[in-house]
């Protein structure tokens, strides 16, 4: 704690009255975006002198040391990796700066080469307060060895996923990998509902919307599904149902795409070489949710042009080969399906974008942690002890119409 306390106090080091500095401190958290971003920093340093400083954050203390270093003008950090459940309670509180003229009118980063769904996934409230760090959406994946002995194709339907993971479990091996734990599965929940054409609320209102026939198929093929699924998985989440597919026990799943770093690893995987994925089933009107890391500028960071140079060096239109060379899921840009070595190290580019254009995202609001929590825990006892659908949906809407009680403005 004391090393982040002391590592946010510069809010951009050697700084003038143009927003530019000799010196930055980034705030990140450990995974292969920050890994990757410290590495270019280094090339970022020999071109322009700027010395670039990274405080690693453990995610769960991410939001209350952003909040902590941002409660002083010329304090804080001067660039800032977040998550995107983490983008209501950083601007309502100061912390994040506006960054969509810079956006905008930037040729190096190019706006234009994400679709509107990317870009949006940025925003708050209508206005840009981040650009992508990474993009993954839920996507489909699936055992191509074993769909090919079995005559199986991963068809975009809920009809067809629930027959192939009846076939794959009576191969012997499980049909789905779908987390139900008490401490993220509302997540996976809510992936379903939103592939169903369903949604957490009333769109533009705070208005729960758990009570629809959107959601209430989606729960009900949820609960199906779960005697396809193994108790490692039931219990857990993204990272369980990871395991459990690189390790063969699974052979279909709806999880992010920036699980590939362990599935594609052969240190990791047994399965590198039989795998695959592409879009999830939809039901009309229906679309994939968005996750990923997002970053932006430190409201009261007195270096904000010297943090957007480091932005627009890091994560500009140019700057995806190199963000990929070291190791990163990267963000979805249009352009690179042109680039052949991006599509040779990721082979499931292609994927991610048409994804990408098919998503949307959790509302940002304050209460979604809360929100995520509840519905975790209530999918989990649903799973023990047999719950139907639809006492469990009017439990779910009850809990949530509590929980955003009094709330006003939901984007």
């Amino acid at each position: 704690m004391s090393l982040v306390l002391v590592a946010c106090g510069g809010g951009g080091g050697g700084a003038d009255s143009t927003g530019t500095a000799d010196s930055i401190t980034i705030a990140v958290s450990s995974s292969p975006s920050a890994t990757a971003l410290q590495a270019i920093a280094a090339d970022f340093e020999d071109e322009t002198g700027v010395t670039v400083e990274f405080v690693d954050i453990p995610y769960d203390q991410l939001t209350s040391q952003i909040l902590l270093g941002a409660r002083q003008s010329g304090q804080g950090f001067d660039v800032i990796q977040f998550d995107s459940p983490m983008l209501a309670a950083l601007v309502e509180a100061g912390a994040l700066a506006d960054i969509g003229e810079r956006t905008e009118s930037s040729e190096a980063y190019d706006a234009g080469d994400f679709s509107e769904q990317v870009n949006e996934y940025a925003r708050y409230d209508g206005t840009a307060y981040g650009i992508p760090l990474s993009t993954e959406p839920y996507v489909l994946w699936y055992r191509t060895d074993l769909f090919a002995d079995l005559g199986l194709e991963p068809e975009p339907t809920w009809e067809s996923y629930i027959a192939n993971a009846r076939a794959l479990q009576d191969s012997g091996i499980a049909g789905n990998g779908s987390g139900f734990g008490a401490q993220i599965g509302g997540y996976y929940w809510l992936e379903a509902i939103y592939l169903h054409g369903g949604s957490l609320l009333a769109p533009g209102t705070c208005t729960p919307a758990l009570d629809t026939p959107q959601a209430l198929a989606a729960t009900e093929t949820y609960l199906e599904l779960l005697d396809t699924t193994p108790a490692t998985v039931v219990n857990g989440g993204g990272n369980e149902m990871t395991t459990a597919f690189a390790q063969g026990q699974v052979g279909q799943q709806i999880n992010a795409t920036g699980y590939w770093s362990t599935i594609g690893d052969p240190e990791q995987s047994q399965i590198v070489d039989g795998f695959d994925m592409t879009l999830p089933p939809m039901a009309e009107g229906g679309s994939t949710l968005l996750f990923g890391w997002l970053i932006g500028i430190g409201e009261q960071s007195a270096a904000q042009d010297t943090a957007w140079e480091f932005l627009e060096y890091a994560l500009g239109r140019d700057s995806m080969e190199r963000l990929i060379e070291e190791g990163a899921p990267p963000p979805a840009r249009q352009s690179l399906l042109e680039n052949q070595a991006a599509l040779e190290a990721i082979p499931y580019l292609p994927t991610l974008v048409e994804a990408a254009a098919h998503g949307g995202h959790l509302p940002y609001i304050t209460q979604l942690p809360e929100i995520i929590t509840a519905l975790s825990v209530q999918l989990s006892s649903a799973a023990a002890d047999g719950t139907d659908a639809a006492t469990l949906l009017a439990a779910a809407q009850s809990e949530v119409e509590s929980i955003m009680s009094g709330a006003e403005n939901c984007g």
